[in-house]
């Protein structure tokens, strides 16, 4: 019994320890004015070095490893899911040995296998092994506290640190590059909104005005990082939580009701001038934000362009994970810093490019998948469930402009892998607890 107990903090402070680390690992101290940009091996661009954070996940994923192996049965994955997971993992395998002895024949064989391994390993520690040995609603409350202290914490420090918090005109916050502060503040957004519509009246007992600032302070902070798909997010999480959340009582029901009407007459009477406001803003004719005006269309259709002419060099085989990083060097010298000229930003393009015509069709049966688990998700009673379904379905539209999600080192990649594996879980069964 004691060793049960023993057990099940060992595995609670593993799993939090790693979901903790997303965020943390992308922390900037510049504004503190004392940490300096680097110092090898253990501070990088003012934060926690790669090394450390690869470190800490491989020592951590290989004690939670041989856990799940003991209780491996503690949750039940889906069929479907878990034949998906294993069939990718397989076919990452084979594409990459293709692509050592065909088609990067110049680049190292071992940071090659590197690559896969790390891609493994994410989908292995945050796609299964994690949601298997980790309460959901622990989890959900996690990265809920988690992404909402950081975000309003940002946003609050402005005032004090306002130069540091911005990169060429978005908000970053404490963060170190841009991405990471979209990622986490629309996080923050979709996995508080529900903490709102629990609330079944405005009262300052409850709370709810606090939470309404809140929600009003992580709405703020997605704007200003300038992101239109971000946006996008957590517009498509009001309008579609407001009816998922919340109690059944008659006042909410007609506070929704009331929510519906004017956002009905409000389309009806600006959906014009704001069709055109988007318009201008997608062609780059007016600006978003802080954000100077970008023709996103053009610049889209250009990345693809660009992510078609590298699938064309390896159609079959792929050009592998570490595509954006590889120099092609004949000396030997693999990694260099990221490239996002070599990232098509589209999902199918960029599986394409990655692992050839196999990943790609790899990539559209997943995108079908993730479209049923977020039906799935909000099919359900448990709102845990029901806010990674609405997770997933918000950000389905962001999917098409982004990358496929292999990045150990990512928040976007780990908290998209944490869902799926939540939401790939097979709920109509009970847990088969270890003796």
């Amino acid at each position: 019994m004691n060793f049960k107990i023993s057990l099940n903090k060992i595995i609670d402070l593993c799993c939090t320890i790693l979901i903790i680390l997303i965020f943390i690992s992308k922390i900037s101290l510049k504004w503190t004015k004392i940490i300096p940009y680097s110092i090898q091996p253990i501070i990088f661009q003012y934060g926690l070095h790669p090394y450390i954070n690869f470190g800490l996940q491989f020592l951590i994923s290989l004690i939670l490893i041989f856990i799940w192996l003991k209780q491996k049965n503690t949750i039940l994955l889906s069929p479907i899911y878990k034949f998906y997971i294993y069939s990718l993992i397989t076919l990452l395998f084979i594409q990459t040995m293709f692509q050592i002895t065909l088609v990067n024949i110049n680049n190292s064989i071992l940071v090659q296998m590197a690559g896969l391994g790390m891609a493994i390993l994410l989908i292995l520690i945050y796609g299964i092994i994690i949601p298997s040995l980790f309460d959901l609603k622990r989890f959900v409350s996690l990265i809920s506290n988690i992404c909402v202290s950081i975000v309003v914490a940002s946003f609050l420090c402005l005032p004090l640190f306002f130069a540091e918090m911005f990169r060429g005109g978005r908000f970053v916050g404490f963060f170190k590059h841009i991405p990471h502060m979209v990622s986490t503040s629309t996080a923050a957004f979709i996995f508080y909104f529900p903490t709102l519509m629990a609330d079944s009246k405005l009262s300052l007992k409850n709370n709810t005005f606090i939470k309404i600032l809140i929600i009003f302070i992580l709405s703020l902070a997605v704007l200003l990082t300038s992101t239109k798909a971000a946006f996008g997010t957590i517009a498509i999480t009001a309008i579609i939580g407001i009816f998922i959340f919340g109690s059944k009582k008659k006042s909410v029901r007609l506070f929704k009701i009331s929510f519906l009407a004017c956002l009905i007459v409000s389309f009806v009477l600006v959906g014009v001038p704001v069709s055109k406001f988007m318009y201008e803003v997608s062609t780059g004719k007016t600006s978003f934000g802080l954000r100077k005006a970008q023709d996103g269309i053009q610049t889209r259709m250009e990345e693809v362009s660009r992510g078609m002419n590298m699938f064309e060099k390896s159609p079959y085989f792929g050009l592998g994970l570490l595509y954006k990083f590889l120099n092609n060097s004949e000396s030997g010298i693999e990694v260099e810093g990221y490239n996002s000229f070599k990232d098509p930003h589209n999902f199918f393009v960029s599986a394409a490019v990655i692992g050839g015509y196999p990943l790609l069709a790899m990539a559209i049966l997943g995108y079908v998948l993730m479209i049923f688990g977020a039906m799935r998700g909000l099919n359900q009673d448990d709102p845990n469930r029901q806010v990674l379904g609405l997770f997933l379905l918000a950000h389905l539209p962001v999917f098409i402009i982004y990358h496929v999600h292999f990045s150990l080192g990512g928040i976007a990649d780990r908290i998209y892998w944490l869902v799926f594996g939540y939401l790939g879980q097979q709920w109509n069964k009970k847990p088969i607890m270890m003796p």
